[in-house]
């Protein structure tokens, strides 16, 4: 009975872990491990499952301190997450915020990635406890830092240590300036809890019309620009093209937030193709 208990507990505490960063596995656990593998090419199970502790720990210390701080956000917009469920104190979540940052920096330690970690985690401090993340200029370009780090970290560990090549760095460089001049796209889909917290996101600071067509035009001219830049096939290209196109039409056509949350999961797929 103790043992079936203490799996019981167990099984509890890994499934509010899940809840932490159930939102951003599939929007960023998925695509950084597929880049990862596309940026370093053949790899081992041992390096690929380093690579994803690795980010897992890295994303999850970024959500714990991030709902920590948005509770009441989260009642509204989240309520099934571990702190506004009732699953984890916020007590209980301070704590397993250091805890995980601590287990982190020492997997980065024993990986040589200290340096890429402690960028990370002055980023997310920046983003969450001194208040970026309010600024409607500086939320995504501090963000873009977070997904850099995420890229750069499980190349490297996927890559067996090797030193990113060119192209795997003007890569990593490329998905930043993306993320920074059309990170905008995923604050349609929680205007209005942003709007209860009074928080100013240009979604919100700007017009539905004016938010949304600098969207469209920021990706529109990354994607013929960086079709200049990789010269892909043409097949390849007019993929590109039409992944942008059809994100481009959902933004334009509905400004409502459950079709704006369908919108960013086409923003998350072309963003990560191109």
């Amino acid at each position: 009975m103790p043992a079936y208990n203490l799996c019981l507990q167990l099984m509890s505490g890994l499934h509010s872990l899940f809840l932490f960063t159930r939102s951003d596995t599939v929007l960023v656990i998925f695509p950084m491990l597929t880049i990862g593998l596309v940026l370093a090419g053949q790899t081992d199970w041992k390096s690929f499952l380093v690579a994803f502790v690795w980010l897992e720990l890295h994303l999850l210390a970024f959500d714990i301190k991030n709902q920590v701080l948005g509770i009441e956000e989260d009642r509204i917009c989240k309520p099934y997450r571990p702190f506004p469920s009732g699953r984890v104190s916020a007590k209980d979540g301070q704590l397993l915020y250091t805890l995980t940052v601590a287990v982190s920096l020492y997997l980065s330690f024993r990986h040589d990635l200290t340096f890429v970690s402690l960028l990370y985690f002055c980023a997310t401090t920046l983003y969450n406890e001194f208040g970026l993340s309010t600024s409607p200029l500086l939320k995504s370009p501090i963000g873009a830092i977070g997904y850099m780090c995420y890229a750069w970290g499980t190349t490297y560990i996927i890559g067996h240590h090797q030193p990113l090549d060119n192209t795997s760095v003007k890569a990593i460089i490329v998905s930043g300036l993306i993320f920074s001049f059309t990170g905008h796209a995923q604050d349609f889909r929680d205007r209005s809890g942003d709007a209860l917290l009074g928080r100013r996101t240009i979604p919100l600071i700007f017009s539905q019309a004016v938010a949304r067509w600098s969207l469209i035009l920021a990706m529109s001219g990354f994607t013929f620009g960086l079709i200049k830049l990789w010269g892909p096939p043409l097949f390849v290209s007019a993929i590109f093209s039409l992944l942008c196109t059809i994100t481009s039409v959902k933004f334009a056509s509905d400004y409502s937030e459950e079709q704006d949350r369908k919108s960013f999961r086409w923003y998350e797929v072309s963003r990560y193709t191109v």
